[in-house]
């Protein structure tokens, strides 16, 4: 049994029930049940539109996934019958180690401070100062104990699995680090995300954009933040500070708000959401299904590896949890 409890379909909603048909290979469903509900604001609604049917959250022995089905069979005085067309995991991974975190970690006070924080799947730490320079702030890499200054200035940054950084300077220039200068990587951009993956992906005002082979190439939809899960699949928040997931093509809002977001190596993600605190804006991190208030506060957030967050507070002081 299939059990939809909200599905929009051009301007009306309804819950659905649907009934496995045995044996059938393309896995087939009949539609048993419908009843008309009330048109509202619903965050993960299923879809019906052009004789599809998208199915944003399905829970199979306590995995999530995404199906998109076909009406095939729409007679009258006849049950429907849809036909799975694609499916696949959810993208929204919940990591072991996420689950297990508590939700006081240690913040270690670091040295220095920032405006912005990349963490690499490798590790590899970067972030943008508070002191001007030209293109925005200073640039520095976390030796261990100390930052190193590098040339140039950015307002953004991120880090890739091989720990080479990229920025997005006050122009909305896009650059890479590479043998030590930056290049020019094409575009614009408002904010950059990378994945564990190598998957890089930026916002912008006119859309959102995976760097494929040199290409930027777009898919509609823009934010003012980013960042990208373990498996290619970018996190956006949008200018009203909403959540967005890309899954399947498709933009699914996630409950909540926030105005940043980091998403660790292991799938780990956390944001910093919209309710003001002493330093910033409280922390919460993803629980699968919904977000958990962890201590502390800031105004920037990036994840490690190990799925523990790095954040930079309102005062600019760089905290590590762990």
């Amino acid at each position: 049994m299939l059990t939809l409890p909200y599905v929009v379909s051009y301007e009306t909603a309804y819950s659905a029930e649907l009934s496995l048909i045995p044996d059938s290979d393309p896995v087939r469903f009949e539609l048993i049940a419908s009843q008309p509900l009330a048109l509202r604001n619903s965050l993960n609604s299923s879809s019906f539109e052009d004789n599809r049917l998208f199915v944003t959250d399905i829970d199979v022995d306590g995995l999530a996934y995404w199906v998109e089905l076909v009406l095939i069979e729409s007679e009258v005085g006849a049950a429907p019958v849809f036909e799975v067309l694609d499916f696949g995991a959810h993208a929204a991974v919940v990591s072991s180690n996420l689950l297990g975190l508590d939700t006081k970690p240690q913040w270690q006070r670091l040295p220095g401070n920032a405006s912005d924080i990349g963490v690499g799947a490798d590790g590899s730490v970067w972030a943008i100062g508070t002191d001007e320079r030209g293109g925005g702030y200073g640039i520095y890499h976390w030796l261990g104990t100390s930052w190193q200054r590098v040339a140039g200035g950015a307002l953004r940054i991120d880090v890739g699995p091989d720990g080479i950084p990229w920025i997005v300077n006050d122009s909305h220039s896009i650059y890479r680090l590479q043998d030590g200068a930056w290049q020019r990587m094409g575009g614009n951009a408002r904010d950059i995300g990378i994945g564990a993956d190598g998957s890089v992906w930026v916002t912008s005002g006119g859309g959102t954009y995976l760097f494929d082979e040199g290409n930027w190439v777009g898919v509609r939809g823009s934010g003012v933040r980013i960042d990208v899960d373990p498996n290619g699949i970018p996190w956006v928040i949008d200018h009203t500070n909403d959540i967005h997931q890309l899954i399947a093509g498709r933009w699914i809002q996630r409950n909540g708000e926030a105005r940043d977001i980091g998403i660790g190596g292991d799938g780990s993600v956390w944001i910093v959401g919209t309710s003001e605190d002493d330093g910033g804006h409280r922390i919460y991190r993803w629980s699968g299904t919904a977000w958990i208030r962890v201590s502390g506060s800031s105004r920037q957030i990036s994840v490690g590896p190990d799925g523990y967050p790095w954040a930079a507070n309102s005062g600019g002081d760089i905290y590590r949890g762990q």
